[in-house]
């Protein structure tokens, strides 16, 4: 059985990764730029998804009030 037919099968743990040898260039270089990244502290992760919540929010208003002019013109 081949190791692709093997992971295939769930015979390897989900970590596992088929490494192509033709491209371990660009996978190094795609794994600095991911390690290159700065992590976010925890506040600036709060704010962000505080600020996303009010982005559904608004956008769940807008919505609301779409659906109301809707039924206001078809009725």
């Amino acid at each position: 059985m081949s190791i692709k037919k093997e992971y295939d099968g769930k015979c390897f743990s989900p970590n596992w990764l088929e490494v192509d040898l033709d491209n371990t260039e660009t996978q190094t270089v795609k794994e600095e730029r991911l390690e290159s990244k700065q992590r976010k502290d925890l506040n600036t992760l709060l704010k962000e998804l505080e600020e996303i919540k009010q982005n559904i929010e608004k956008a769940a208003e807008k919505q609301h009030r779409l659906a109301n002019l809707m039924s206001y013109y078809s009725g």
